[in-house]
């Protein structure tokens, strides 16, 4: 009767133990290493895999690179109906959420794969354990698919940032919600939300400082759209800063391994009887992606989250009145 009381008690620790561990998840998983083929053949097998997965392509874009680096980056954003329509079942603020990244990239051991982590970053936007599940199943499902069409060595590693619990903290972490900038809002009214959207459009295509829209993710029947936007020098820098520390000689540009952080969303949508514009706060956003570049190096680029910040407000303030 004690070894039987014994046994139960220790399988309730266990169990107990297990409940209380959350699973450790880095922003990125790299999929495929040394993958065979040339860089545009490389690129077509991921497009393909995601499309016969059920995904759809929104965009696919070169991404700049640090100063010096010849190697080549890509990165393809995809969703679909049935995902988003799950990430936004828990508000609409989860946008940020939206869509999901593939990564391909060139080093010096020869061609990569890797995608964002929705694991990961659902975990920080959206929920600490509500989506655990899900997430974990939408990405290894994502990373299946790419595993089975991309001829190469198969790794399956957990990269970037490795976080066993999804709140960023420290020097420009905080909680997710509190680092959502609104930078424009209006009582809504009929057809106010597309108004409103094409503006946003108008001021990001006219812009003069090289910011390009990459993609457009109209969610309006869930009350958002959502666009893309990014800049291949601002890319390039951020790519030299995230690999700094890892650099050697035979290893220049490891940072360009997180190439999938890009591009910045920019999202409109319906709140509280309002439509509004919101983004990230930059610091923010640049620390939920790049937080493994360490203290020091985010200490030595501190203008470089606002300068980025104050020229996509600039850009999509540009026509709203």
């Amino acid at each position: 009767m004690r070894l039987k009381t014994l046994l139960l008690a220790c399988l309730m620790t266990v169990l107990f133990a297990s409940a209380g561990s959350a699973s450790e998840y880095g922003v990125y998983v790299k999929v495929i290493e040394k993958a065979k083929g040339s860089f545009d053949e490389v690129s077509s097998r991921v497009d393909s895999a995601l499309r016969k997965a059920g995904w759809e392509i929104l965009g696919t874009f070169e991404t700049g690179v640090p100063e010096g680096c010849r190697f080549r980056s890509r990165v393809i954003v995809f969703s679909s109906p049935s995902y988003a329509k799950s990430i936004l079942s828990n508000g609409v603020k989860a946008a940020f959420a939206l869509p999901l990244r593939a990564g391909i990239y060139e080093d010096e051991t020869g061609i990569n794969v890797a995608v964002l982590n929705p694991a990961s970053i659902n975990r920080t936007i959206i929920h600490e354990t509500k989506l655990d599940g899900f997430s974990a199943g939408e990405m290894n499902s994502i990373v299946d698919a790419i595993a089975r069409s991309v001829p190469g060595s198969v790794v399956k590693k957990q990269i970037g940032e490795l976080r066993s619990k999804g709140k960023v903290g420290g020097m420009g972490g905080g909680e997710f919600l509190d680092k959502i900038e609104e930078v424009y809002s209006a009582p809504d009214s009929p057809d106010l939300l597309k108004r409103v959207s094409e503006n946003v459009k108008k001021g990001i295509l006219q812009n003069k400082k090289g910011w390009k829209l990459i993609y457009t993710l109209d969610l309006s029947p869930n009350g958002a759209i959502i666009f893309g936007v990014t800049e291949p020098k601002m890319e390039g820098r951020a790519f030299g800063i995230a690999g700094e520390k890892r650099s050697s000689d035979s290893y220049k540009f490891p940072g360009i391994d997180h190439n999938s952080a890009f591009p910045i969303e920019v999202v409109v949508f319906k709140d509280a009887g309002k439509v509004k514009v919101a983004v990230l706060d930059e610091m923010y956003r640049m620390k939920l992606y790049f937080e493994d570049a360490g203290m020091w190096a985010f200490m030595k680029n501190m203008r470089m989250p606002g300068q980025i910040q104050g020229e996509i407000v600039d850009m999509i303030k540009a026509d709203l009145k």
